[in-house]
């Protein structure tokens, strides 16, 4: 398929996360494609049904629908510019009548990698409910991208034999072959904990991996657990992080934390390969 890079109408994120998902194309040796989703500017404006304020309705309508002009222009500028050394990489910029959420998870059910940028997992910002609904309501795999450029490396993987774990390792998989190397990161305390839980151990999912062309270690990681991811894909150089996410709920973490917020809120991290 492709890789889609999330695009927002704003000239420095869009660039980098345009960036990014050339990085990913040429690693998975696919296409990319800048994904801009804007609603139709009538259904984004309260219709009035009073006589008198359909001429008020229809200048909103017309105000919002040259907004949305200036950032489909913005969008598209910067997708230029981040493949402007795409070399061997085919790259399409696409403009879509539709909410971010609608587009992002149609995208995401057949991309090769759905690409938002880092600041979606913030609330507020202009992709966060789109980043939202893709994870926690469609639970169709995403990455966010890193705070730093792509460089090649090894994928960590966070492996508590969770179905959320699970299912980012099956989602990312081409992901993690195209890598090449996978290090598999557990907290001793959690196999301690879920010891009975078949497939929990490292060494199973090193064999799934080896078997599926992928060379793979177990590293084990001690005290709390997104520090821990952080601080081993920082040591070994880490393209991205596969994890999966929420293992409990939104609100829960919104409130108290948890792996996954932590991750997010990281000011230094590799790319985040998603799933829940």
């Amino acid at each position: 398929m492709t890789v889609i890079a999330m695009l927002q109408g704003t000239t420095d994120t869009d660039t980098e996360t345009t960036r990014s998902g050339l990085a990913l194309a040429r690693m998975l040796n696919t296409s990319l494609t800048g994904l801009c989703a804007l609603p139709d500017p009538a259904s984004a404006v309260m219709v009035v049904t009073t006589p008198e304020s359909t001429g008020l309705t229809a200048a909103a309508a017309r105000s919002v629908a040259q907004m949305q002009t200036e950032m489909l222009s913005k969008a598209e500028e910067a997708f230029r510019a981040g493949v402007a050394d795409a070399a061997g990489v085919t790259s399409t910029f696409v403009h879509q009548v539709a909410t971010a959420e609608q587009a992002a998870a149609s995208a995401a059910t057949l991309a090769d990698a759905l690409v938002f940028p880092r600041s979606a997992a913030k609330t507020g910002e202009p992709l966060s409910l789109g980043f939202d609904h893709v994870m926690m309501d469609a639970r169709l795999p995403l990455i966010l991208t890193g705070s730093a450029p792509y460089t090649p490396g090894p994928v960590i993987i966070g492996w508590d034999g969770s179905n959320g774990a699970a299912r980012a390792v099956r989602l990312h998989l081409e992901l993690i072959q195209a890598a090449g190397e996978a290090i598999i990161a557990q907290n001793r305390k959690d196999a301690e904990r879920d010891g009975a839980r078949p497939g929990i151990a490292p060494d199973t999912l090193e064999s799934w991996l080896a078997a599926r062309g992928v060379k793979a270690r177990s590293a084990p990681i001690e005290g709390e657990v997104a520090a821990s991811l952080l601080a081993l894909a920082s040591g070994t150089g880490a393209t991205a992080i596969v994890a999966g996410a929420y293992g409990h709920s939104r609100l829960g973490e919104r409130l108290f934390g948890g792996t996954t917020r932590r991750l997010l809120n990281a000011s230094e991290a590799p790319a985040l390969a998603l799933a829940r």
